[in-house]
């Protein structure tokens, strides 16, 4: 009877779906590939049987884990247990399948018989075992790494023995590099991997750091491999890699890969590592990192920013010190897939600053082709994504706990001068940044957290714009700042963004150019719900930013609140509870459109639109409120100024709509000027199709006609009252007559049904002076009929 350990490693852990662990729960054991029971299980002396495995309690060391036990005679298995949705399921080979399968294969080849006197050469594919569990090597040659004197006892120096193998492997033109069961001291580093070799640590291997520096690097001090020419097609696969920075305290990489392609780092674990990297890509193309855990990090000093998993270029000794040439080579396709990085629990550790990312940079040399999918972040310190000058990005189904910061994009910082200069430079050839172009983040939830930046922040420059950005399917919950901030972004989408309880603006943007909200949702905030400011920054002009069917609600201030910019179009949004106004447009915006928005129970005001604000077109808002609001200012001018402009549609005209308006005009406190608002059709330039003149005490104001397709429709009376002390009066431009009370002008003109036309309201007023305080403002248009 020969038994086989299980568990008591770092993925035999009961979780849900969400990551959690789930302690004290029963667990099935099934024969892999059959499905038959396993009852016959034993606690880890292989003699005491085990009626019921249950995972740890939560009351132990490693809640949710499940304890060594062993097997008899079954090589590999698969764990069940009964979750919301069903079974679920999990493979594990035997501990000792590998090494037993190389004992085997050191006695016998085949059936007839054979005798393996040194390393095993095969041509092909070798399969040990074809039942499950059972061990594929696709290389032709395979060394053990205890054939060349490895002990595996945690005491001797076993990296020459290692060493050793790795460069019969070399020599070979390639193979497969085994390392079985065991503890593995490594005082002899770096260990140096070369191109066409896979390590593979097999199940229960594990490597611990005992001299400060580097663990694994592929290639020699002093090669010269320039691009992705050095030593490449290398796989690394599992292990325990202890870097035991709390002991070995000296700023060291675990894993450093340079001028390389085909890169595969896969199933490993790093523990505890002091001051640099888990795995550094650097001029790496086509490289992987995939099911790894990076657990622990301890900062020896001013290495707050270090990632577990860096994407680098080749620019200089301090960016990569295994070899050169320093050409500036980027990474191009790189796929990050299925790992975890957060806290080990060591005493005198925390989690990592930065869970994967970069920050070197040169101009003209962006980091290309990234995929980061279904990786999980816990507690980090700064951000869990870092893409520092990355373009063509996919980041996909990541989780997010108790980190400080979630995904930060990043064009090249203009404030460090050293980031302007190429390898070699010894000045900035650029003096600001430059865009960065290509991502798009979907399914990403982040629970707490967020005290040193927001959930996902778009961090460009007037010089280094972030473009085409596409976010959406994004929960932040409980996070201290904003769920998503975008400065100086275009050509954007955010869309389907819920954030409850954030710490300030929910969906922040700054300095933004064509882009889309739509789709989200915010419930408690620390500030408004949505923000947009174009505010001393390119896109004050043109900032051609719509939101739309979004909700707002327990915001500390606005529901959403624009400040500046051009054509913003805010619509069928759900504004309501809040402490401050449903919408605020303030600070000489230009040409905002509201429309088809509800909102309810602001504390301020439904809606609320500056006086600064021209050409501004609102239409069936539940919060308007005609003669309350006022949309554009002319103060103490004797030009012809415009107030408001309006586009009216091309059906209008024939289908005889009325529109409505509101003037209002402010006396003189140092004489009596005379103002004067005229309606002009097609444009500044256009046609007047009505003009009154009215005094400081005009008694009221009414029309005579505006012509349309030939058809008469005159300007009515509005309320009377008069331009004294902040009045308002009301025009109606509609099909009923009307007593000319003051100086009017007849202008009939015609109108082609068949497009729009621009209706624009001016103001004018005569004997102004510096010391006159007479103004006029036009509030919003509004379709009555």
């Amino acid at each position: 009877m020969a038994l086989y350990t299980y568990g008591g490693n770092g993925s035999a852990v009961l979780t849900d779906t969400a990551g959690n662990v789930i302690p004290d729960y029963p667990v099935i054991v099934r024969v892999a590939g059959t499905g038959q029971p396993v009852t016959a299980l034993y606690e880890a002396d292989g003699t005491t049987p085990i009626s019921e495995l249950r995972s740890n309690t939560a009351g132990q060391d490693s809640p949710g884990a499940i304890r060594p036990f062993k097997v008899a005679d079954v090589l590999g298995i698969q764990y069940e247990y009964n979750g919301l949705s069903g079974p679920v399921r999990w493979f594990e080979q035997g501990r000792e399948v590998g090494a037993a399968a190389l004992s085997g294969l050191g006695a016998k080849l085949d059936k007839s018989g054979g005798t393996i006197t040194g390393d095993l050469n095969i041509e092909g594919t070798l399969t040990v075992d074809g039942q499950p569990g059972g061990a594929t090597f696709p290389r032709a040659h395979i060394y053990n790494v205890a054939d060349r004197g490895a002990i595996g006892n945690g005491v001797t120096d076993d990296a020459p023995a290692i060493q050793a193998a790795l460069n019969a492997a070399r020599d070979a033109g390639g193979g497969t590099v085994l390392i079985p069961a065991g503890t593995y001291r490594l005082a002899s580093l770096p260990l140096r991997i070369y191109r066409n070799t896979h390590l593979r640590c097999l199940p229960g291997a594990r490597l611990i750091r005992a001299l400060d520096t580097t663990m694994l690097i592929n290639g020699d001090a002093g090669q010269n491999y320039g691009i992705y020419t050095g030593h490449g097609n290398i796989t690394v696969e599992g292990g325990t890699w202890d870097m035991r920075g709390t002991v070995v305290t000296a700023s060291s990489m675990c894993m450093s890969f340079g001028h390389a392609e085909g890169i595969t780092v896969r199933g490993i674990t790093v523990l505890d590592l002091p001051g640099y990297h888990g795995v550094e890509f650097n001029a790496v193309k086509n490289g992987r990192v995939l099911n790894s855990v990076f657990r622990g990090y301890i900062n020896p000093g001013s290495r707050d920013f270090s990632e577990a998993i860096q994407i680098d270029l080749a620019k200089s000794h301090d960016e990569f010190g295994g070899f050169g040439p320093y050409d500036d080579t980027p990474c191009v396709d790189i796929l990050i897939d299925d790992c975890t990085v957060g806290p080990s629990g060591t005493p005198g550790t925390t989690s990592w600053p930065r869970g994967i990312g970069s920050h070197s940079a040169s101009p003209n040399k962006q980091h290309r082709d990234i995929r980061i999918i279904g990786c999980r972040f816990e507690g980090c310190l700064q951000y869990a994504i870092g893409a520092y000058v990355w373009s063509g990005v996919v980041i996909d189904d990541v989780q997010l706990r108790d980190c400080a910061g979630g995904i930060r994009i990043r064009p090249l910082t203009s404030a460090t001068a050293s980031q302007r200069t190429p390898a070699g430079g010894t000045t900035p050839t650029i003096t600001g940044s430059q865009p960065v172009t290509g991502y798009a983040i979907s399914n990403m939830t982040m629970i707490g957290g967020g005290t040193f930046d927001a959930g996902i922040r778009g961090d460009g420059e007037e010089t280094g714009y972030i473009g085409a950005l596409a976010i959406s399917n994004v929960v932040c919950k409980d996070i201290a700042g904003s769920a998503v901030r975008l400065l100086y972004c275009e050509d954007y989408s955010v869309q389907q963004v819920v954030a409850i309880n954030a710490g300030s603006t929910a969906i922040s943007q700054f300095g933004v150019r064509r882009g889309r909200v739509q789709g989200c949702t915010v419930n408690g905030t620390g500030g408004a719900g949505i923000g947009l400011d174009s505010r001393a920054t390119p896109s004050a002009t043109a900032t051609d930013v719509t939101i739309a069917d979004c909700m707002v609600t327990g915001a500390a201030a606005n529901g959403i609140s624009v400040w500046d910019g051009a054509d913003v179009t805010i619509t069928d949004c759900d504004l309501h509870d809040l402490t401050g106004a449903g919408v605020q447009i303030s600070a000489n915006t230009a040409r905002p459109v509201l429309r088809d928005n509800r909102t309810r129970n602001c504390s301020t005001a439904n809606i609320s639109v500056s006086s600064t604000i021209t050409g501004a077109v609102r239409w069936n808002n539940t919060g308007d409120a005609p003669t309350a609001q006022s949309v554009a200012t002319a103060a103490n001018t004797t030009a012809e100024t415009v107030l408001a402009s309006w586009s009216i549609p091309a059906g209008d005209a024939a289908d005889r709509c009325a529109y409505r308006f509101t003037a209002q005009g402010v006396a003189s406190t140092t004489g009596t000027p005379t103002l004067t608002i005229r309606v002009r059709l097609g444009g500044v330039a256009g046609t007047v199709v009505a003009a009154f003149t009215a005094v400081t005490t005009a008694a009221g104001i009414a029309g005579r006609g505006w012509r349309v397709d030939g058809s008469l429709l005159p300007i009515a009376p509005g309320a009377s009252g008069t331009w004294a002390g902040g009045a308002t009066l009301t025009h109606h431009l509609a099909s009923t007559t009307g007593a000319v009370q003051h100086e009017l002008t007849d202008a009939p003109v015609t109108r082609d049904s068949t497009s729009s036309q621009a209706l624009v309201v001016t103001a004018q007023w005569s004997a102004a002076s510096a010391s006159n305080t007479a103004s006029a403002s036009v509030g919003q248009l509004t379709r009555t009929a």
